[in-house]
């Protein structure tokens, strides 16, 4: 009866990650965040205009002030 026990036993897996079958709906949902964070991040980063990521001087203050304290120096 040994080799019968052996027969039933599971066979020894190779290499790999072992994950839980539990783990895969977590996975899923985490996967589906990751993805939805990054499409809104980038729409956010390339279609709005009032964000000041590069050099914009239409929506700069700086240049009114600089020409404020220029009259108020003369």
């Amino acid at each position: 009866m040994r080799p019968a026990l052996r027969l039933l036993s599971n066979p020894p897996k190779k290499g790999g990650i072992q994950v839980p079958v539990e783990l895969t709906p977590l996975f899923i949902a985490c996967g589906a965040a990751i993805v939805s964070m990054s499409y809104f991040t980038y729409k956010k980063f390339r279609y709005d205009g009032s964000l000041r990521i590069t050099k914009n001087p239409d929506q700069s203050g700086v240049n009114d002030l600089l020409a404020k304290s220029e009259n108020s120096d003369k």
